[in-house]
Protein backbone atom coordinates (compact mmCIF):
# COMPACT_ATOMS: atom_id res chain seq x y z
CA UNK A 1 0.00 0.00 0.00
CA UNK A 2 2.44 2.40 0.69
CA UNK A 3 3.90 2.11 -2.38
CA UNK A 4 0.69 2.69 -4.17
CA UNK A 5 1.09 6.05 -1.79
CA UNK A 6 4.60 6.97 -2.85
CA UNK A 7 5.54 4.78 -6.14
CA UNK A 8 9.20 4.99 -7.83
CA UNK A 9 9.81 7.17 -10.98
CA UNK A 10 12.73 9.04 -11.61
CA UNK A 11 13.59 8.66 -7.53
CA UNK A 12 13.09 5.82 -5.11
CA UNK A 13 9.85 4.68 -3.72
CA UNK A 14 8.42 3.87 -0.60
CA UNK A 15 9.38 0.40 -0.71
CA UNK A 16 12.97 1.50 -1.74
CA UNK A 17 13.73 3.46 1.34
CA UNK A 18 11.96 0.85 3.81
CA UNK A 19 8.84 2.14 4.36
CA UNK A 20 7.15 -0.99 5.19
CA UNK A 21 9.33 -2.32 7.72
CA UNK A 22 9.21 1.64 9.24
CA UNK A 23 5.63 0.79 9.73
CA UNK A 24 6.09 -2.19 11.26
CA UNK A 25 8.66 -0.91 13.62
CA UNK A 26 6.58 1.96 14.51
CA UNK A 27 3.44 0.04 15.52
CA UNK A 28 5.42 -2.28 17.44
CA UNK A 29 7.77 -0.04 19.28
CA UNK A 30 5.93 3.24 19.01
CA UNK A 31 2.62 3.33 18.93
CA UNK A 32 0.31 2.05 22.01
CA UNK A 33 -1.93 -1.13 22.09
CA UNK A 34 -5.23 0.89 20.63
CA UNK A 35 -3.31 2.44 17.86
CA UNK A 36 -1.99 -0.64 16.83
CA UNK A 37 -5.38 -2.29 16.87
CA UNK A 38 -6.86 0.65 14.78
CA UNK A 39 -3.99 0.02 12.66
CA UNK A 40 -4.44 -4.03 11.97
CA UNK A 41 -8.10 -3.83 12.45
CA UNK A 42 -8.08 -1.22 9.14
CA UNK A 43 -5.77 -3.64 7.18
CA UNK A 44 -8.33 -6.30 7.59
CA UNK A 45 -10.76 -4.05 6.53
CA UNK A 46 -8.92 -3.27 3.29
CA UNK A 47 -8.50 -7.03 2.74
CA UNK A 48 -12.59 -7.21 3.86
CA UNK A 49 -13.55 -4.94 1.54
CA UNK A 50 -11.03 -6.36 -1.57
CA UNK A 51 -12.92 -9.98 -1.26
CA UNK A 52 -16.09 -8.21 -1.51
CA UNK A 53 -15.09 -6.29 -4.74
CA UNK A 54 -13.10 -8.69 -6.16
CA UNK A 55 -12.99 -11.75 -4.34
CA UNK A 56 -9.64 -11.86 -3.37
CA UNK A 57 -7.17 -10.52 -0.75
CA UNK A 58 -5.94 -6.78 -1.24
CA UNK A 59 -2.48 -8.08 -2.10
CA UNK A 60 -3.64 -10.54 -4.66
CA UNK A 61 -5.16 -7.66 -6.86
CA UNK A 62 -4.22 -6.29 -9.63
CA UNK A 63 -2.84 -2.65 -9.45
CA UNK A 64 -5.65 -1.01 -10.73
CA UNK A 65 -7.98 -2.50 -8.21
CA UNK A 66 -5.50 -1.75 -5.47
CA UNK A 67 -5.73 2.13 -6.24
CA UNK A 68 -9.50 1.66 -6.38
CA UNK A 69 -9.58 0.47 -2.93
CA UNK A 70 -7.09 3.30 -1.84
CA UNK A 71 -8.86 6.17 -3.71
CA UNK A 72 -12.21 5.36 -1.80
CA UNK A 73 -10.21 5.22 1.59
CA UNK A 74 -9.06 8.56 0.50
CA UNK A 75 -12.35 9.74 -0.67
CA UNK A 76 -13.66 8.79 2.77
CA UNK A 77 -11.16 10.04 5.01
CA UNK A 78 -11.56 13.69 3.10
CA UNK A 79 -15.27 13.65 4.09
CA UNK A 80 -14.82 12.72 7.69
CA UNK A 81 -12.55 15.46 8.07
CA UNK A 82 -14.63 17.90 6.07
CA UNK A 83 -17.52 16.60 8.60
CA UNK A 84 -15.27 17.33 11.57
CA UNK A 85 -14.66 21.03 10.35
CA UNK A 86 -17.94 21.50 9.81
CA UNK A 87 -18.78 20.56 13.28
CA UNK A 88 -16.20 22.19 14.64
CA UNK A 89 -16.82 25.04 12.64
CA UNK A 90 -20.04 25.31 14.44
CA UNK A 91 -19.27 24.98 17.85
CA UNK A 92 -16.16 27.08 17.45
CA UNK A 93 -13.47 24.72 18.36
CA UNK A 94 -11.12 22.73 16.69
CA UNK A 95 -10.88 18.93 16.22
CA UNK A 96 -7.93 16.59 16.51
CA UNK A 97 -6.80 15.56 13.39
CA UNK A 98 -9.03 12.43 12.32
CA UNK A 99 -8.11 8.86 13.24
CA UNK A 100 -8.77 6.44 10.70
CA UNK A 101 -6.18 4.07 9.42
CA UNK A 102 -5.78 5.41 6.18
CA UNK A 103 -4.95 8.39 7.79
CA UNK A 104 -2.18 6.82 9.34
CA UNK A 105 -1.08 4.58 7.36
CA UNK A 106 -0.19 7.79 4.84
CA UNK A 107 1.20 9.69 7.97
CA UNK A 108 3.91 7.01 8.11
CA UNK A 109 4.25 6.33 4.50
CA UNK A 110 5.46 9.92 4.04
CA UNK A 111 7.56 9.79 7.52
CA UNK A 112 9.29 6.83 6.20
CA UNK A 113 9.91 8.46 3.13
CA UNK A 114 11.17 11.91 3.85
CA UNK A 115 13.18 11.09 6.86
CA UNK A 116 15.03 8.63 4.88
CA UNK A 117 18.29 9.47 2.83
CA UNK A 118 16.69 8.97 -0.35
CA UNK A 119 13.66 11.20 0.27
CA UNK A 120 15.47 14.03 2.44
CA UNK A 121 18.66 14.01 -0.46
CA UNK A 122 16.48 13.92 -3.51
CA UNK A 123 13.25 15.06 -2.61
CA UNK A 124 14.07 17.87 -0.34
CA UNK A 125 17.64 18.45 -1.44
CA UNK A 126 18.86 18.42 2.19
CA UNK A 127 22.40 19.04 2.58
CA UNK A 128 23.75 17.95 6.22
CA UNK A 129 26.77 20.37 5.98
CA UNK A 130 25.35 23.58 4.75
CA UNK A 131 27.65 26.77 2.93
CA UNK A 132 29.07 28.73 4.48
CA UNK A 133 27.13 31.03 7.22
CA UNK A 134 28.57 34.61 8.27
CA UNK A 135 26.78 35.55 11.13
CA UNK A 136 28.14 39.36 11.54
CA UNK A 137 27.15 39.56 8.11
CA UNK A 138 23.35 38.64 8.51
CA UNK A 139 22.92 40.72 11.51
CA UNK A 140 23.50 43.69 9.47
CA UNK A 141 27.30 44.07 11.66
CA UNK A 142 29.68 45.49 9.52
CA UNK A 143 33.62 44.24 10.24
CA UNK A 144 35.62 47.75 11.45
CA UNK A 145 38.11 49.16 9.18
CA UNK A 146 41.74 48.22 9.09
CA UNK A 147 44.25 50.08 10.35
CA UNK A 148 46.49 52.56 8.02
Amino acid sequence: MAELILPRSDTAGATDVGAAEFIDLMLTEWYDEPQRAMFLNGLADVDARSRELFAKDFVDCVSLQQADLLTALGEEMTEASRIRDQVAHGRGAAQAAPRSFYAMLRRLTLTAYYTSEAGATEELHFEIVPGHYDGSAEAGISKAPESQ
